[in-house]
This record gives structure tokens, sequence and C-alpha cells, in this order.
């Protein structure tokens, strides 16, 4: 349901003109529910993701 929702999004995001890099962050997000449908991507993976890319404080 979440892949098909961000699919939605970047769909409707191309047809309202909305900027390139906005829409590429909802065509990444949706990549991210496939690849967790696929087995691509794990809950381990986006854990390592989220932490690799911001920091969280104790």
């Amino acid at each position: 349901q979440k892949a098909l929702e961000s699919l939605d999004e970047v769909l409707r995001g191309l047809e309202s003109g909305l900027s390139s890099d906005l829409v590429a962050l909802d065509i990444r997000r949706a990549l991210q529910y496939l690849g967790e449908i696929t087995g691509e991507v794990t809950t381990d993976d986006l854990l390592e993701n989220i932490f690799s890319h911001f920091c969280i404080g104790k």
C-alpha cells in the first residue's frame, strides 16, 4: 500500500510541475518501499541509511 501511495505521489508531482529534486525524493521513497516488498531492502538497511545521513544525538 505504501509503495502504491508513493508512486501516486510521484505522478502527482510530475503532473503538477513539482521540481525534479522533490520528485526524485518521492521516487526514492517508492523504490525503498518496493525494495522492502521484494526483499532487496531490509529494516537493517533502512536503519543504516538513516544513521549514516543524520546525526542523531543521545
